[in-house]
C-alpha cells in the first residue's frame, strides 16, 4: 500500500514537472524577461541654411533591443509614426516662399523623448515637441504605449476603468476643474481614440492637449486621471 502512494507521488511530481518544461522550453523565467523593455533612443536630426533662414529638425526615436515579434511590431510602429513628422528641408522648403522668409533666425521642428513608465508588460514613451515655422510658437506634448507581450500600441480604454462615455467624463472634469469649463463639451464630443496619453505610474494617467486646446485656446495643457494597470 505504501508503495503505491510512493509510485502515486512520484508520477504526480513527474507530471507536474513535464507540465512546467513544455511551457517554458527554455528553463529561463520568461516573467521578467517580458516586465521591461530595453531601449536605445535614437537622435534623426538635419539642419538647412539659406542667407539668413536656418531650419532644424531634430527627432528622437527611440528603438526597443532584442529580436521578438512584438519587439520588431513595436519599432515598426515607433518608426512609422517618425516618417508623419516633416523634416528640416521641408520647413525650409515651405518658409522660403512664406511672408515669414525675411526674417533672420532660426525655424525649428523638435521633439525629445523620455520613458515614463518601462514595467510590469508596458513600456510608455512621452514625446515633447517645439515648433517655430514663422507666426504662432507651439509647443506639446504626447505619449506612446506598447504592451511588451505582443506589442500592441495602446489607446486609452486600455489604461482607465469605464466605457468611452465614462472614460470622456473623466477627463473633461478633470479638464474644467484645472483649466476651464468650456472644455468639457469639446472633450465630450472626441472619439476615445484621439486622446494622447502617457503613463506617469500605474494608477496615474497624463491626458495630454495642445498645441490647440479644447475651447480653442493655444499652448499645451495637461491633466491627469486614475489609471488601472496592475
Amino acid at each position: 500500500m505504501k508503495k503505491r502512494n510512493i509510485f502515486k507521488h512520484l508520477f504526480l511530481f513527474c507530471l507536474l514537472a513535464m507540465t512546467v518544461a513544455l511551457s517554458n522550453p527554455t528553463g529561463h523565467t520568461t516573467v521578467s524577461a517580458a516586465s521591461k523593455a530595453s531601449y536605445k533612443i535614437i537622435n534623426k536630426k538635419t539642419t538647412k541654411r539659406n542667407n539668413k533662414l536656418t531650419a532644424r529638425y531634430l527627432y528622437q526615436l527611440p528603438q526597443l533591443k532584442g529580436k521578438s515579434a512584438a519587439v520588431k511590431k513595436i519599432n515598426r510602429s515607433l518608426k512609422l509614426i517618425t516618417k508623419q513628422h516633416s523634416t528640416a528641408s521641408d520647413l525650409f522648403d515651405a518658409l522660403k516662399n512664406s511672408p515669414y522668409s525675411y526674417y533672420s533666425g532660426e525655424y525649428f521642428y523638435i521633439t525629445k523623448c523620455k520613458v515614463t513608465y518601462n514595467k510590469k508588460g508596458y513600456v510608455c514613451f512621452k514625446f515633447t515637441c517645439d515648433w517655430m515655422a514663422g507666426g504662432v510658437h507651439n509647443g506639446w506634448e504626447y505619449g506612446l504605449t506598447y504592451r511588451l507581450k505582443d506589442g500592441k500600441k495602446l489607446e486609452i480604454q486600455d489604461v482607465v476603468s469605464g466605457d468611452d462615455y465614462t472614460i470622456k467624463q473623466k477627463i473633461a472634469s478633470a479638464y474644467s476643474q484645472k483649466v476651464s469649463s468650456a472644455g468639457y463639451s469639446p472633450i465630450m464630443q472626441k472619439d476615445c481614440s484621439e486622446f494622447q496619453f502617457y503613463i506617469k505610474s500605474a494608477n496615474k494617467v497624463v491626458v495630454c492637449f495642445g498645441p490647440y486646446q479644447p475651447m480653442g485656446g493655444n499652448g499645451h495643457t495637461s491633466v491627469t486621471i486614475k489609471g488601472k494597470l496592475k
